[in-house]
């Protein structure tokens, strides 16, 4: 049976949150789920099962929803900008833009450092250490916090826009992280680039992971946008927020939360050899006066590389090496984009370091060819799960999931074997980095050079995790309606009716699931249509009624009707039961006209399209043409049928069986398809732009969605 992997999603809640921190609580990170470059629905999408059929599916251009390098979109992000939104936010006061740069780059200095920046985290804190582990000074990168530097926030450049929807959690808790780079293209020689990489939260944790359906929505309709209104749209979605959610550049969205979600991480090469640090933001209100302030961090996914020695005598490597017994299989997942492993903080060095020979970044080197307990222990472990892998491929796979192997030590390193017996290689970066600040040229115009890596292999794979989600099934409402008795939908927007003696007529969007009351009060609404501009519904009591779909004032069509059932609209007049009748008239109200008369068994289930009305009785479902006065067809029989809608190509079927089915038969006879399995309960279903939506009334019951 299809499992509804998007509903069973459920979220503990992440809210907006804005206090003070005392100053050790950036390292009081979670251990239980650390950060990762990979995991959470990146990883889930991968194993989750997928609808029985779909016709036309969302797909988005990566170069435009993945990822975004186009100069002339990137000239709309300035870190003074987005400094300054942080600065504003915790009330202009403490560290103002430019000293918020310095201080970060005061981190890399011997304390005391920079006498306008104090108290700040110095490299030489606890004996130059973080987490137990070395943390170097970088005096050269350290030189950018003395105000008299050339090197400014002005010399910072953004040169790439991230859209990392693959590290959101299964469970919703955020929508993953929205990044930004900016790479140094001024202000002296060396190289330099900081990431920002906020973690957005979920306005709506009953929703689960659909909570963040906007967000993917967003990034989706940036496919069919142009450049210039691409660039507005992610400087308003950076800085301003979508309806409901936070702005990306928050400071609650950089570790300042409780989750300790979202971090800046730095990748430099002004002092000689590349090293990659992160930081948490903190606010800190000394006498009542809040001031940001970057922590040093661990950097995750990367454990101190000593901890892979099989003769350490570390005091933290027996414990590293029991640990990561544990997480061989999920090492071992047969996938370059899904391989994956949990580190706990308290093995995460204090920095990465991508270019020194023999250096402890070298996990292989450290792990040794040789024979040792460990490998043993890892070659077991191996055996049980069946897999093929060496104890070397595994610990090359989580060297590939550090910062340095990434960056640049498992360029090309054999982590496996292909289907074909060829050697699985982990993919290049431009020389250290993958987001270059050099430019080539795009469709559209000038663009930021990225790596082969993520061209290649990481940019299609969260492509297609996000298309994946975009086109599963998904709950507009949470489990909390009754009655659900009919459905209707315009592409934009779901509508339905609950029957009950003060029924009510709602919406929601397909995007957001955002719900909306359009009338109220109403006696037994039995079943409701659209045409884009206005809704439909029927009523037990004999009357036929209509409203605009953004709700406003409501009209009277008709009444007294005897035996009225169901509605449907082809955009120029409204079909429905009335007995054993099936009846039409305008849509602006007037004279009805019957379509035929004297039918037997007519259940109130009707659709409509450009051509042909259809409708159930018993269990067939009879074909006629819209205008009346033709022969009946037989488009097919079948048992317990709840809904019926049409999109002038298939119809679509609600059936209420054990379990339920979403089916769809084309128009002019044949099999029915399967096209969702949809559990239990089903009450009708409906059919706008390219989702299909039905209700589930299990009281309390739920509207779905998914696309055909």
């Amino acid at each position: 049976m299809f499992k509804h992997w998007s509903r069973a999603l459920l979220a503990a809640g992440t809210v907006m949150w804005v206090g003070c921190q005392p100053p050790e609580a950036a390292e009081a990170e979670s251990s239980s789920a650390p950060y990762s470059e990979r995991g959470g629905i990146g990883v889930a999408s991968a194993s989750r099962e997928q609808g029985l059929a779909t016709l036309a599916p969302q797909t988005v251009d990566g170069r435009k929803s993945v990822v975004v390098t186009d100069a002339a979109i990137l000239a709309h992000f300035t870190l003074s900008g987005v400094l300054g939104q942080l600065v504003a936010q915790n009330g202009g006061t403490g560290l103002n833009a430019t000293q918020l740069f310095r201080q970060l780059w005061d981190t890399q200095n011997p304390s005391p450092g920079q006498p306008d920046l104090q108290p700040s985290a110095h490299c030489t804190d606890n004996g130059g250490s973080l987490n137990g582990f070395p943390n170097g000074c970088r005096t050269q990168e350290g030189a950018q916090a003395n105000p008299a530097s050339p090197t400014t926030l002005n010399s910072y450049s953004a040169i790439g826009l991230y859209n990392r929807f693959d590290l959101a959690p299964t469970s919703g808790a955020h929508c993953g992280e929205y990044r930004v780079i900016f790479g140094k293209t001024s202000g002296g020689p060396g190289r330099a680039f900081l990431i920002f990489e906020a973690s957005l939260p979920n306005p709506r944790p009953d929703l689960g992971i659909d909570g963040c359906r906007p967000v993917q929505s967003f990034w989706r309709d940036l496919s069919a946008k142009n450049v210039a209104d691409r660039g507005t749209a992610l400087r308003d979605f950076y800085f301003t927020g979508l309806p409901g959610f936070s702005p990306v550049f928050h400071i609650n969205n950089y570790g300042f939360n409780p989750d300790s979600a979202g971090q800046v991480r730095f990748n430099v090469f002004i002092e000689p050899l590349w090293v990659l640090k992160e930081f948490k933001l903190q606010r800190q209100c000394p006498g009542g006066v809040c001031t940001l302030k970057f922590a040093p961090s661990t950097v995750k996914t990367n454990p101190f590389g000593e901890l892979f020695n099989p003769a350490s005598t570390h005091p933290q490597a027996a414990a590293f090496r029991e640990h990561f017994l544990n997480q061989v299989p999920a090492l071992a997942t047969n996938n370059i984009n899904t391989f994956n492993y949990s580190v706990p903080n308290q093995f995460n060095a204090a920095q990465g370091d991508s270019s020194t020979f023999n250096a402890v970044d070298e996990y292989v080197q450290r792990f040794g060819a040789g024979p040792s307990g460990f490998r043993s222990d890892i070659q077991d472990r191996l055996d049980m799960i069946g897999s093929d892998l060496t104890p070397t491929q595994i610990v090359a796979r989580a060297q590939a999931l550090s910062c340095s192997g990434c960056h640049q030590r498992s360029d090309s390193v054999d982590v496996g074997t292909l289907p074909d017996g060829s050697t699985m290689r982990f993919p290049s970066a431009a020389g250290f980095i993958h987001n270059v600040e050099f430019t080539e040229q795009g469709p559209d115009g000038n663009r930021f050079f990225i790596s082969s890596a993520l061209t290649g292999t990481f940019i299609p794979f969260r492509k297609q995790v996000m298309e994946g989600f975009l086109n599963t099934e998904h709950p507009l409402t949470t489990p909390s309606r009754f009655n659900l008795a009919g459905s209707a939908s315009d592409g934009r927007f779901a509508y339905w009716v609950e029957r009950r003696a003060g029924g009510v007529v709602m919406r929601a969007s397909l995007d957001s699931g955002s719900e909306q009351l359009l009338a109220f009060n109403r006696p037994e609404p039995l079943a409701i249509a659209t045409d884009g501009a206005h809704v439909y519904w029927t009523e037990a009591g004999g009357s036929i009624l209509k409203m605009p779909v953004a709700g406003g004032a409501m009209s009277t069509l008709a009444t007294g009707l005897t035996g009225l059932g169901g509605i449907a609209t082809d955009g120029t007049n409204l079909f429905w039961t009335e007995g054993g009748s099936l009846r039409k008239m305008s849509i602006q109200g007037g004279a009805a006209s019957n379509v035929i008369t004297q039918r037997t068994n007519v259940t109130g289930r009707i659709t409509v399209d450009d051509s042909s009305v259809y409708w159930q009785e018993g269990n067939a479902v009879r074909k006629m043409a819209k205008g009346g006065g033709g022969s009946v067809s037989t488009l097919l029989t079948r048992a317990n049928i709840t809904g019926l809608a049409g999109d002038g190509t298939h119809v679509y079927l609600a059936e209420d069986g054990l379990p339920g089915n979403v089916l769809r038969v084309p128009v002019g006879g044949g099999a029915p398809v399967p096209v969702f399995t949809p559990t239990f309960n089903l009450t009708s279903v409906a059919v706008g732009g390219d989702h299909v939506v039905w209700t589930e009334n299990r009281g309390p019951g739920t509207l779905m969605a998914k696309t055909k």
